[in-house]
């Protein structure tokens, strides 16, 4: 392994399986006196290959370190790496290892400082109904409102509701999807997903009837025609032969009707 750091001495991954040798050999000093042999070799202008030396090094902390050893350690990590990502990389270091307050504590760090970043507050709620805190993910969609621009409030609404059908509460999510398409109902996308949804939840009933009531609306013929295919697909994987013959003679008739498939 010396021989190989010498070769390749701003590899992370040439670095890390050195520390895993150790490891497995249960040298937990030596692979600790290897990390940081990796964070002096490798250059400042690998940011990259810097971070994965950090995490593989909070990681080893986190299984074989005190608390202390792991909070001093990633104290440090703080201080040379990009704020955002070694808060990520440790919250995913305490989820594989069920530490969960610990994981939770650190997302609220980063809700509070980035706010306005949407992407956070999903990763975070997403966190939550993964990890049987469906209140809790709850909750912070109605704190994201007050932090997030209007136009990212739909999104929002619509992936917490895909958690909740997911992981949470079907009905729940049902109703959330309701809502957004009765108050947005020329937004096809929403349509598409709360039929994904459906269709999850095993309701193919259910999803036949959204269909039909999304063909019932006045849409572009680009539209009419995505939604046909939808259909069919659905019809053509769970429905039997004649459902599929009766959407595409409710296809043709649309064609007949309009002419031919184009934007209107």
């Amino acid at each position: 392994f010396d021989r190989l750091v010498l070769q390749s001495p701003d590899s992370s991954l040439v670095w890390t399986r050195y520390m895993a040798y150790h490891l497995e050999c249960t040298e937990i000093d030596k692979a600790r006196a290897v990390a940081e042999r990796a964070l002096n070799t490798i250059s400042f202008r690998d940011e990259q290959e810097k971070l994965n030396i950090w995490v593989a090094y909070l990681n080893l902390e986190n299984m074989y370190g005190t608390l202390d050893q792991q909070e001093e350690l990633f104290e440090r990590a703080k201080k040379f790496c990009d704020f955002k990502k070694i808060h990520e990389r440790m919250i995913s270091i305490y989820v594989r290892s069920e530490k969960y307050e610990e994981a939770e504590e650190l997302y609220e760090i980063l809700v509070k400082k980035f706010s306005g970043e949407k992407q956070i507050w999903l990763n975070y709620v997403q966190f939550c109904f993964r990890n049987n805190r469906f209140d809790n993910g709850r909750k912070l969609l109605q704190r994201c409102f007050k932090c997030l621009e209007k136009k990212e409030h739909i999104e929002m609404i619509s992936k917490v509701a895909q958690m909740e059908i997911k992981f949470g509460d079907g009905e729940r999510g049902r109703t959330m999807y309701e809502n957004l398409v009765t108050n947005y109902p020329k937004r096809l996308d929403l349509w598409s997903v709360y039929i994904d949804m459906i269709r999850i939840l095993g309701d193919l009933d259910g999803t036949r009837k959204l269909f039909e009531r999304v063909l019932s609306l006045k849409m572009n013929a680009k539209r009419m025609k995505f939604i046909f295919k939808k259909y069919l697909d659905f019809e053509n994987k769970y429905g039997s032969p004649d459902r599929v013959a009766a959407i595409k003679e409710k296809a043709l008739k649309y064609v007949e009707t309009k002419g031919y498939y184009e934007d209107e």
